[in-house]
Order: structure tokens, then sequence, then C-alpha cells
């Protein structure tokens, strides 16, 4: 472990609703393309930027995120300690709060459903259009 190492401190509760929030719009925005072409296509340039901007800055954070859960796991050993039934000190503990924490308040799994749902619409809303009668 690195003798500067500190168990990173929870985001303060915005910013994973804020990281949501640009997921969210990032992923309905590419579905919305469809009904773009539909009925508003000087739409869908502005549609593609927010889709694919809200997703870029979506998955930045997620990699972020990931990236200060394996870096506190590496730097505290915590995988090792566990195999073989360690003592854990103090930090570890605060560490495993932490990341136990970190993946109970994630937003990721709701933003994962919402793109699901909202690609299942807009791939029935574009079979629709093009076999309507």
């Amino acid at each position: 472990m690195s003798e500067n190492y500190h168990v990173p401190h929870r985001l303060p509760p915005w910013v994973p609703w804020f990281a949501f929030l640009v997921g969210l719009t990032g992923a309905i925005s590419l579905r919305l393309i469809l009904i773009a072409k539909a009925y508003r296509p000087e739409l869908i340039t502005v549609f593609w930027y927010i889709g694919v901007l809200g997703n870029m800055l979506f998955f930045m954070f997620r990699a972020y995120v990931t990236g200060r859960r394996k870096k506190t796991i590496e730097e505290l050993d915590l995988l090792n300690k566990l195999k073989h039934r360690r003592e854990l000190s103090d930090e570890d503990f605060e560490a495993l709060q932490y990341l136990v924490t970190s993946i109970k308040v994630s937003k990721e799994r709701w933003n994962y459903f919402i793109i699901f749902f909202f690609s299942m619409l807009a791939i029935i809303w574009d079979l629709w259009l093009r076999f309507k009668p």
C-alpha cells in the first residue's frame, strides 16, 4: 500500500444524479432521432450531438468511478486480504464502506434500464413506421 494513499471520499449526492441525467438525456436524444426523421428532420443533427455528448460524458464519469474503485482495491490490496482472511485495518474498513456505498448509490443500473427501454421503444416505433398499413 502507498503511504500517501487515502480512501476516496464519496462524491456529493448531486454528482451521480447529474451524471445520470446527462446519460439519460444522451440516451433518449439518440432514440429521438427516429421520431425527428419522421416529423422534424432538421432536429436530427441536434439530437445526434446531444446524444453523443451525453453518452460520452456519462461513460467518462462511469470510467472515473470505476477507476477510483479499482485504485482503492489495488492500493489497499483488499482482494488479497479478503481472500486470505487477513485482519483488516480501519482504513480497509473505510475503503470497503466507500466501495459498497459507491455501488449501492450508483445510478448506472437505472441508466442501463432506461437505455434498454427507450431502445425497445425506438425499434418498435421504427418498425411501426416502416410497416404500417
